[in-house]
């Protein structure tokens, strides 16, 4: 059994009218919850062979990173950023994020009641799951991926550099013109049947963007029209 083992450290810079925030550093399982205030940087450390867990159920976090391969399980609360590293993995299921990001070669899972103001992919292929929640903008830059199978993007998306971004439903049409801002969007059905309309907010974004049919979308429209036929 692991024990809990959490290392602050402050640093004092003696400079007038100059603050410089703490740090917490987490290397075991940790809960932050209702009732928990982190003005500081949240580093979370693996401990190999051992995975560090941390799970947020509420509370306030200002900044919180995760590295090496640990894990962060959020179901509620807010945090202002949080930046996954190396080969970490968030899995983002509730609560508020004003900037989520996917780093290095980490993962995001983004889902449910998940809300986020920006929500993105990039240094050397972080990639973003999007199977449900919102987000006000979606970017992907360098090399990162997103891949989109639910949710709610209810600005633009923004994609550049060598980033890819994978929209999975059916009836799916991307345009490279036109839209809220006149630089395309892509529209359709996610496979839950849900319709979406996803703007892009510059020219580049058109060739980024990759339209994949759901086969188990693609079965279910085949079936429904073989039953109709049959009808008649």
């Amino acid at each position: 059994m692991k024990t809990k083992i959490i290392t602050m450290l402050t640093v004092i810079m003696l400079v007038p009218v100059c603050k410089v925030q703490a740090v917490l550093d987490i290397y075991s399982d940790a809960v932050i919850q209702e009732g928990d205030y982190y003005d500081t940087v949240v580093n979370v450390y693996d401990t190999p062979p051992d995975h560090t867990t941390v799970d947020m159920t509420g509370g306030f976090v200002h900044n919180l990173r995760s590295y090496d391969s640990s894990i962060i399980n959020m179901t509620g609360g807010e945090i202002l950023t949080l930046e996954a590293y190396k080969t970490s993995t968030a899995n983002v299921s509730g609560g508020n994020i004003a900037g989520l990001e996917a780093w290095d070669h980490s993962i995001v899972n983004f889902s449910d009641d998940a809300r986020a103001l920006s929500l993105g992919s990039g240094g050397d292929f972080g990639t973003v799951n999007m199977t449900g929640g919102s987000t006000e903008f979606l970017g992907a830059g360098y090399s990162g991926t997103i891949n989109i199978y639910a949710g709610l993007v209810t600005d633009s998306l923004n994609a550049w550099d060598y980033a890819t971004v994978n929209i999975f439903g059916y009836d799916l049409v991307k345009t490279s013109s036109g839209g809220r801002y006149g630089c395309g969007q892509v529209y359709g059905f996610f496979a839950d049947g849900l319709a979406f309309t996803i703007e892009f907010s510059t020219f580049e974004t058109y060739s980024h963007v990759n339209l994949i049919p759901e086969p188990g979308s693609l079965l279910l429209i085949a079936f429904g029209a073989l039953l109709l036929k049959r009808k008649r």
